[in-house]
């Protein structure tokens, strides 16, 4: 079974109000996903598509592609604002379900917790049930849930990710990058998650920087800066060995978060990126089934 392959806008640099260097125009952004050879996108950060997800829609099926996936981040540890995390998750949801996506992306934030501080056993059961609360709206409105383990989220380490892992029935994303930085080999994560994972983002990766972002020694945009993430191929994880483990039934989605300091000439950058590492995935690809039959 051939998995199902999809682009994201982050690969393009796009994370709003031009924090990493230069947000490049999302009309230049899709037309070079679907160039390079993609027929789903992630919706991306909030500001990328309109905010009217039928809009959204129309705007996607202009360049031929479809939403397959949208994140939210909330903090809903503290109990002064787990209602208003709820709040967020649906309208989100609403959002997703009108551009046509299946699976809604979460990153639980620390809220009052400084970097690196942890939660305390209350903290953590508030976190688990919140999510499974998460996990019950998500159900009830006909999307998936994919908790995203990420530096500065609630769910960065490889500590966090067993603990939530054992307390919470979430369904999960499988970031290889991510959760490699945070310590995780990510063939044992998808021996621990099994069928929870519900959505993989393929992603290489600096992986001594990486481990260096999650434990704070270094933040998450200068660790960009430095170009922690690079295309499939060109850093240090065994995707050879990871390819036979991954299910092949969620959404694969390539990317490589980057800054842009300059606009690319066309056809470079981050195109030249994507294509990349769409080429290595599609020639792992090729050689798994090959050696399968």
């Amino acid at each position: 079974m051939e998995p199902r392959l999809a682009a994201s806008p982050i690969t393009w640099g796009f994370v709003g109000k031009n924090r990493w260097g230069i947000d490049l125009p999302r009309e230049r952004i899709l037309s070079e996903i679907a160039e390079v050879g993609f027929n789903a996108t992630e919706a991306g950060v909030p500001g990328f598509l309109p905010e009217d997800g039928d809009e959204a829609r129309v705007l996607l099926e202009k360049y031929g592609l479809r939403a397959v996936s949208g994140p939210v981040s909330f903090v809903i540890h503290e109990e002064e604002s787990h209602n208003e995390a709820l709040n967020s998750v649906e309208a989100a949801g609403q959002r997703l379900l009108a551009m046509g996506g299946e699976v809604l992306i979460t990153v639980p934030k620390p809220g009052g917790l400084q970097p690196g501080e942890r939660l305390g056993d209350d903290g953590w059961k508030r976190l688990s049930e919140g999510l499974d609360a998460v996990e019950e709206l998500c159900r009830s409105m006909g999307l998936v849930q994919a908790l995203h383990p990420h530096v500065g989220s609630l769910v960065e380490t490889k500590e966090d990710m067993q603990r939530i892992m054992e307390s919470s029935s979430c369904g999960w994303c499988l970031d290889t990058a991510h959760i490699a930085s945070g310590d995780l080999d990510p063939n044992d994560f998808i021996r621990m998650a099994g069928n929870r994972i519900v959505l993989i983002h393929m992603k290489d990766l600096n992986l001594d920087l990486g481990r260096k972002m999650v434990r704070h020694e270094i933040g998450f945009d200068a660790a960009i800066e430095k170009r922690v993430f690079v295309p499939l191929g060109d850093g240090d994880l065994d995707l050879v060995g990871m390819l036979p483990l991954l299910p092949r039934e969620p959404w694969w989605v390539l990317e490589q978060d980057q800054g842009v300091t300059e606009f690319p000439e066309v056809g470079s950058g981050p195109m030249a990126d994507a294509a990349t590492s769409l080429d290595v995935l599609q020639g792992l690809l090729g050689s798994s089934d090959a050696e399968e039959s």
